[in-house]
């Protein structure tokens, strides 16, 4: 497992935009490739880039090296991760458990719940679970979950 205290958050900014474009493929291909059977590229970099402001997202650091993202939206009513990307290479460390406590230590304190949605087997369900999400909500291709 990961230090903890080797996991750091920082404001993502334009010059980030090639890594979060980076982390999304590859963390998500596989499981865009399974729900929706190809992923093409050039669909894809349009919807990143017509989608993505960089503003909205935090970059996950390892010893100070970018490893994922994460963008965490506040509704009236809960905080909605809406991605939380890590590197292949840093999966099964607890770096995306470190990082879902910390929100789920700010909803306890804004008194909020989480929600989220995750794309169906993508293992990270498994995770979500483990930290107490629940699902509330199915559709063809997605989970939808909430954690109070």
């Amino acid at each position: 497992m990961t230090d903890p205290a080797s996991i750091q958050l920082r404001p993502a900014t334009h010059a980030d935009l090639e890594f979060l474009y980076r982390v999304q493929h590859d963390s998500m291909r596989p499981h865009i490739e399974r729900v929706y059977g190809a992923w093409d590229e050039e669909e894809r970099l349009k919807r990143f880039h017509a989608k993505t402001d960089p503003a909205s997202h935090d970059i996950i650091e390892l010893d100070g090296v970018p490893v994922g993202c994460q963008w965490v939206r506040r509704d009236p009513d809960a905080l909605f991760l809406v991605r939380i990307y890590l590197m292949p290479a840093v999966h099964g460390r607890g770096i995306g458990t470190h990082v879902v406590n910390l929100l789920l230590e700010r909803a306890r304190r804004e008194r909020l719940p989480v929600r989220l949605r995750v794309l169906k087997g993508n293992p990270a369900k498994r995770l979500y679970a483990r930290l107490g999400f629940r699902v509330t909500k199915e559709i063809e291709t997605h989970h939808y979950m909430e954690s109070r």
